[in-house]
Order: C-alpha cells, then structure tokens, then sequence
C-alpha cells in the first residue's frame, strides 16, 4: 500500500470518488429485489429511438473493423443542422471524455478553473486532477446562475469557465441576458465552455440558442452536448463538442483516443439524430412529467430548485443519504448529493409517469420514520 501511494501523483490520491448511480442488477442482488425504479442516473426511460436500435444491428456484422476515426456520417449532419463547419466538430466517448481532454489540452498546473457549485463533478475533478484549482461559486439563494460573481471571477482571468445549461444537479437554465453577460465578461486568454447535456429537455419557450449568441464572439469556446441523455443513448457512450475554430478540434484530436467513438455509437447516433419525432415525443413527455412531479412534491413542502432538465433538485430536509438509502430499501433509487452544503438535497431522475408516482409512494412511506429517527 505504502509503495503504491508514493508511486501516484498527490493530485490523484486526494480526488474524491465520483458518486456514479447503482446499477440496478446489482441492487436486486444485494437486496432480494425484483423490481427496480431506477431515478439516480438522470437516463431516458423511454430508450432510443427504433432506428437508432436497428442501426445498431445493421452495423454488427462489421465489428471486426476499426470505426471512422473522422466520424463522417454524422458530422456531416450535425453541421448540417447546427449550420457550423463540420471541421469544427469534436465527437467523444461521451461528453464528459471531451471535458477530459480538453482540460489536459489547455490547463497547466497551478491555474484556475471556474465553475458553480453545486456542479456535474467531473467540471472539479478534471482540473484537479491535472493540479489545478477549482473555484467554485454557489448559485444564489433563488437558484439563479451567480452571474455577478461569474464575472468578477472572470476579472481574475481563469484558464477556463465551465456552466452546465440546463445545470446538473440543479437544473436551472441561463437566461440570454445571463449568458450574454458571461460572453461579454469572458477574456481572450479564459476558454468558455458551456455544458449543454440536457440542453433538449429545455421548454422551447425559454431555451437560449447559445451557438447563436457565441457567432460574435472573439475569443475561445466550446459548447458541448451527448447522445447520452434525450436521445436514450447512455450504454453506447457518444457526445460531441462545437468549438471557435478548426485549430482547436485539430489539437483536441491530437489528444483523444484515436478511435474514441464505436462503430455501434456512430450509427446509433447518427440514426437517432435523423429522427427528430421520436426526440420531440420523449422530451414533450418529459416536460409534462417533471412538472406534475415537481407540483406533486411543492404540495408536500418539499422545497425543490425550478428545472428545465429531466431531473429534480429537491431539499429532503434531512440527510439526503439518509433519504436514498431508505427509499433504496423500496427499490427505488434517487442519488443523494455529497458536496458540504447541500447534503440534505436528492436529485430525482423524470421517469415514466408510473415511476414518478411509486418514488411519491415511497418516499411516503419512508419520511415518517426518518422523521422520527432525526
């Protein structure tokens, strides 16, 4: 053990321990459970779409070759629909790898990173990981984007500003006033990177076309998304990234893996980004789903930040491990939330509206006796 500790950088040992969902095999194992209401992963219960399904199939027969490493195909239609170059296009094993790699791109030892807490961890731990600092600001009292402190922090001129819009865990959205202070804040030598993951669960109404806003923009950016959360696409691992230029996407392929993305995850998401009814129907759901879940939890007390994600940020009033683990023991799964400060909170995926009411029910069951034991 001691051999080991001095062979792995400071850097490493001190990083916490990325706080995953269970899988829901093995919470059945462990608990004699044949039913599993699975709301800690913030996943599509509706799945892909068929033809995302059937492109998997199609593509079997070739497994024993090496996939486009350019990501042909798909690209093509991603640039189509945003109205981007193609070239300016990063595809990854998931949108988080990217986060990954284009940390180590431009992060050096010693400088900063900015983010909000609470935060999607890996936005810390990559820096982190690399011996860097991660400054991290609260959202205010009103769940709203700290944007005045955003820009007083960008005064101080970070290596990078990373934002999730919609936020996870919180899942409130920026405004375009929000994000054009941000823009208009950000300095040449600071990379802005807006994480847009649940970006598609957005009301139309209010959702903020970022890509549009950054057209004027100067400087460094990049605005990632995944297949992993409305297209249904989470075992298969794929997101992509746009960016300011071609440079960049040319360095950042210097660093990635030369074949990151599967030949199964290329075709899938190719297949499930053509077919726009299928994305439209599941998020529609959705929507409708998080607000009678949401309406049903007000009604009870439970203070809860206003999402536009597929998941709710809800204020437990007690330990929110506490809370987990009881309904964990109902086969109901919710993850609590770790970070000092909100760890009385959950976050509870929007599932079928069957899942929703059987996390109500017991969630009921289980508050009167951690009542009584707190």
């Amino acid at each position: 053990m001691e051999s080991t500790k001095a062979l792995i950088r400071d850097e490493v040992t001190s990083l916490p321990i990325y706080n995953a969902g269970l899988h829901p095999e093995t919470l059945k194992r462990r608990l004699g459970l044949a039913h599993i209401v699975k709301l800690d992963s913030n996943e599509n219960p509706f799945g892909p779409s068929p033809r995302a399904i059937e492109a998997v199939r199609d593509v079997a027969a070739g497994l024993f070759r090496y996939p486009d490493r350019d990501e042909t195909n798909l690209r093509a239609a991603i640039a189509a629909h945003l109205g981007v170059p193609g070239a300016r296009l990063a595809f990854g094993n998931g949108s988080e790898d990217l986060i990954a790699i284009i940390y180590r791109m431009v992060v050096r030892p010693g400088e900063t990173v900015v983010t909000t807490v609470p935060s999607f961890g890996l936005h810390q731990i990559c820096a982190q990981v690399l011996g860097a600092k991660a400054v991290t600001l609260p959202f205010t009292a009103d769940w709203q984007f700290p944007v005045e402190a955003i820009v007083a922090a960008l005064a101080r001129r970070p290596r990078i500003l990373i934002l999730s819009s919609p936020s996870n865990p919180v899942g409130v959205a920026m405004s375009e006033r929000d994000v054009d202070r941000i823009i208009a804040a950000t300095p040449p030598e600071t990379l802005l990177i807006f994480d847009e993951a649940y970006v598609e669960y957005v009301d139309p109404a209010v959702r903020v076309d970022v890509l549009a806003r950054l057209k004027t923009y100067s400087g460094p950016w990049v605005v990632l998304r995944t297949f992993s959360k409305a297209y249904g696409l989470a075992a298969l691992r794929i997101g992509y990234g746009v960016a300011h230029s071609v440079d960049f996407i040319e360095n950042l392929y210097k660093v990635r893996s030369p074949f990151s993305v599967n030949a199964a995850a290329l075709a899938a998401a190719q297949a499930a980004f053509a077919d726009e009814a299928h994305l439209a129907k599941v998020t529609g759901t959705i929507r409708e789903n998080r607000q009678v879940l949401a309406a049903a939890l007000a009604a009870q007390d439970y203070a809860l930040a206003p999402s536009q994600a597929n998941f709710l940020f809800v204020d437990s009033g007690r330990d929110g491990a506490a809370v987990a683990a009881a309904l964990r023991g109902k086969g109901v799964l919710v993850k609590p939330w770790l970070e000092p400060g909100y760890t009385s909170f959950i976050r509870v995926t929007i599932g079928t509206r069957a899942e929703g009411e059987e996390f109500l029910a017991a969630l009921g069951e289980v508050a009167p006796t951690l009542a009584a034991a707190s």
